[in-house]
């Protein structure tokens, strides 16, 4: 008999709603559905019409008085011998031998639902497991405000126009332009009905998954939850037919990396290399207690024929080999796209690597793709900044060798105006830059620096030419590339730059430490199962890793100098940030009573008063320098998605 059957649903329903009711009691909630205040019922209004939505975005009522008879789920309260448990039996008994068809009438506010007519027919919808409920809705606008949740709101409505999807939501602004470019979308471009269909099945089983495996404890939303998903697997692995056993599967695989990404500190900076003592154990450890060789992969975007860059990641892999000899095997692979760096990847591991270096940050993609399908092996990408635990980051503070050069530019200077061309405006490039200024003033007190940049158009080293700057700070001199970096150089009448000094990189150093490390301890670099935080190595002067290259063009008097500030930063008793420093806009940064914290340099979004020019906008930025911006520039996150990419 239905009757009979519907008498049992609801007997279990209001169980559930008993105890749902008591935990929210004991946790100090709302134990009954949210009522709708009489006040937002006279905000602006817009019918939808009849269309179907989610159940559980379906949170209250527009009656305070029904408010006590349901759970915050639906789940009714009321004794099983009231009218109400009548009432919601004979629509149980509806559902079960015809179908409940009629509409509710409903107000949605902000995303969420609050029914005029149906509250039973919604409880009973509920408790039977429906994912979705017919609706007659109303929309109700929220006034305007620099409200977070009204502004985010307002992108939904944009999404909205486009997905017809409800139920995505957001706890920061910009992530449905985001969710639109991951899944390949245009910001305006209206959704086919086939997607809209597709998409909503997909994420009703990611986000059940996600609830179900305790996310609802991360402070995260599903979206946000959805949006840190597809940093390490395709959007096709989103579109393709998989259930909620391989969301929680996948969702399981990066689970660490959700929980860091909720972390008010995600990434735990290591600034300098093991003590001497410590490296010496080291050494001793590997010569006597290795037992096999550690198989290492280095891949490369360029050649060391083309690419500064490139040729000197290449030379500390070549240091490696020389001073480890027979404890590692090293495979390289160069001329990596990053298109095609996940098979490249594979291949590697397919050969037996251990470790993997992923050598510039346009290939960081790719290496979190597939190192959270590899828990086991270790993975390590140049750059910086980067909140994941399953690649670690790294990166040297060349600011340092920056200060010093800035001072050797002062010194050198006659008018006092100095150039310098920066290289992109990503995290820790104003650092170097204002560093270069402080510097300067520490050996001239009029000295201004005129800023420009390679990521825009123009003929830098021309107008320096035209406005009679003498010295000027370029690219870093590596080695002698053919991209004709100088570092701080004359420039000359005739346009021909003289090299006098730069900051050098020493990658070998870092690899030769890193691995000598984890051949003593291999958890040294700890897997993604053993790591609570994203680590991201960021090693100065003090490590050997960042250094100085004098030219013979130098004075003897100006490179003496330079030396003593050389061993004073190595010997950590001078601090570049330790001083006096404005802004641009005359605001003290620093009074010159402590130093500036790691995250206060590498953050830094400001140039200091001495610098005459600013941080590109990213509409002005050259195409090339664009992939790199954004996933390092210092405004990232303000940054509007590349759309339709995916």
């Amino acid at each position: 008999m239905p009757n009979t059957e519907a008498v049992q649903y609801y007997q279990q329903a209001l169980r559930q709603g008993q105890k749902e009711y008591k935990n929210c009691v004991h946790r100090g909630l709302n134990p009954n559905i949210q009522a709708l205040g009489g006040s937002k019922l006279q905000l602006s209004q817009t019918k939808l019409g009849v269309m179907e939505v989610p159940i559980y975005l379906v949170v209250g009522s527009t009656e305070e008085s029904r408010c006590n008879s349901f759970s915050p789920s639906f789940f009714p309260l009321m004794g099983t011998d009231t009218e109400f448990a009548m009432k919601w039996t004979n629509l149980c008994a509806a559902q079960l031998s015809e179908g409940i068809h009629d509409a509710v009438k409903c107000y949605e506010y902000l995303g969420r639902f609050y029914i005029q007519e149906g509250n039973k027919r919604v409880s009973v919808l509920r408790s039977m497991g429906s994912a979705t409920i017919q609706a007659d809705v109303t929309r109700l606008m929220p006034e305007r405000s620099d409200d977070i949740t009204t502004q985010i709101y307002l992108e939904f409505l944009e999404f909205f126009r486009h997905s017809r999807c409800w139920g995505v939501h957001f706890s920061e602004l910009g992530g449905y332009a985001k969710l639109q470019a991951a899944l390949g979308f245009a910001r305006d471009e209206d959704w086919p009905e086939e997607l809209q269909k597709k998409f909503k099945a997909r994420y009703f089983s990611f986000r059940e998954s996600f609830y179900r495996l305790g996310g609802g404890s991360l402070g995260l939303t599903a979206g946000d939850a959805l949006l840190r998903w597809l940093e390490f697997h395709d959007s096709g692995e989103f579109w393709a037919s998989i259930g909620e056993g391989d969301y929680r599967r996948t969702l399981t695989a990066i689970w660490k990396e959700l929980c860091v990404h909720c972390s008010t500190q995600p990434i735990a900076v290591s600034l300098a290399p093991a003590a001497d003592g410590e490296e010496k154990k080291s050494v001793m450890s590997t010569l006597l207690g290795t037992k096999k060789r550690l198989r290492i992969a280095f891949l490369f975007q360029g050649t060391p024929q083309t690419s500064g860059w490139t040729a000197a990641h290449d030379r500390g892999r070549e240091y490696l080999e020389e001073t480890l000899g027979d404890s590692v095997s090293v495979r390289c692979y160069y001329g990596v796209s990053p298109q095609g760096a996940d098979a490249v990847i594979a291949e590697a591991l397919g050969e037996g690597a251990e470790l993997i270096f992923t050598t510039s940050v346009s290939l960081i993609d790719a290496t979190l793709r597939v190192a959270v399908r590899y828990p086991k092996v270790r993975f390590m990408n140049c750059s910086i900044d980067q909140p994941y635990v399953n690649v670690k980051a790294y990166y040297c503070r060349v600011y340092e060798g920056k200060f010093i050069t800035g001072a050797i530019a002062g010194a050198m200077s006659q008018s006092g105006r100095i150039g310098y061309v920066g290289s992109y405006p990503i995290m820790g490039v104003p650092a170097s830059i204002n560093a270069f200024a402080l510097g300067a003033a520490l050996t001239n007190p009029e000295a201004r620096i005129d800023l420009r940049w390679h990521c825009l158009p123009g003929n830098y080293m021309g107008e320096f030419q035209r406005q009679s700057i003498q010295i000027v700070s370029d690219r870093d001199f590596i080695s002698e590339q053919p991209d004709g970096a100088q570092g701080l150089a004359r420039l000359e009448a005739d346009g021909e730059l003289v090299r006098l000094a730069s900051p050098s990189w020493h990658w070998g150093e870092f690899y030769v430490r890193m691995v000598r490390e984890m051949l003593r301890d291999p958890k040294t670099i700890p897997l993604a199962e053993d790591s609570s935080k994203a680590i991201n190595y960021w090693w100065g002067m003090n490590s050997g890793v960042i250094d100085l290259h004098f030219s013979p063009e130098l004075p003897e008097g100006v490179r003496s100098l330079a030396e003593i500030l050389r061993q004073g930063i190595r010997a950590g008793t001078i601090h570049p940030f330790q001083r006096l420093i404005r802004d641009q806009a005359g605001n003290v940064v620093n009074d010159g009573s402590r130093d500036l914290s790691m995250e206060e340099i590498l953050k830094m979004d400001w140039l200091c008063d001495r610098i005459d020019g600013s941080l590109p906008a990213f509409d002005e930025l050259l195409n090339v320098a664009r992939p790199t911006v954004r996933r390092l520039g210092v405004d990232r996150d303000k940054i509007p998605p590349e759309e339709g990419d995916a």
